[in-house]
């Protein structure tokens, strides 16, 4: 009779474990998942912040309001303003 307690318990075991492993997984691709969206969101502000940079320049150069628009990015720099849109939504303003 012992033997068959002992399959039991090893089969219960056996799934315990199977259970943490596949919680672990499941954490990591959680875990990576937010690591892109995070990564692609610091992109976004890195290239606004660049764009910026590039309008602030044309309008010191030009002394006239600077537009630019590079793909999915507008910048407009005024004189006391500098604004960077990304698909229509503002990534940064600077006063």
């Amino acid at each position: 009779m012992r033997k068959k307690n002992t399959k039991g318990f090893i089969l219960a075991d056996s799934l315990v474990a199977l259970f943490i492993v596949t919680l672990g997984i499941g954490m990591l691709a959680m875990g990576q998942k937010q690591l892109l969206y995070q990564q692609r969101q610091h992109q976004v502000r890195l290239c606004a912040a660049r764009l910026a940079k590039e309008a602030t320049d044309k309008l010191v150069a030009t002394k006239r309001t600077a537009t630019i628009r590079r793909g999915d990015y507008r910048a407009r720099a005024q004189r006391h303003r500098v604004t960077v849109w990304y698909r229509q939504k503002v990534v940064v303003s600077l006063r």
